[in-house]
């Protein structure tokens, strides 16, 4: 499985917060999937920052985007 951290989150967010919500996310699974259009997503809140981590069921990669992108 691939990891894309898109410029804004690595902007944003430490390294190690990066890899505290991959690992949730892989761990405990997403917190909303929709399957009309296969995608699953969470939400991850450090201090006022949100992180979203997403994932398509088609595609073999994980997403983490910071909301201002």
């Amino acid at each position: 499985m691939a990891v894309v951290v898109e410029p804004s989150a690595r902007e944003m967010f430490t390294p190690r917060e990066l890899v505290a919500a991959y690992k949730e996310f892989t761990e405990h699974g997403p917190q909303d999937q929709d399957a009309e259009i296969s995608f699953s997503a969470s939400a991850y809140r450090f201090g006022g920052r949100v992180l979203f981590v997403y994932q398509e069921s088609e595609g073999d990669a994980v997403i983490l985007i910071h909301p201002s992108a």
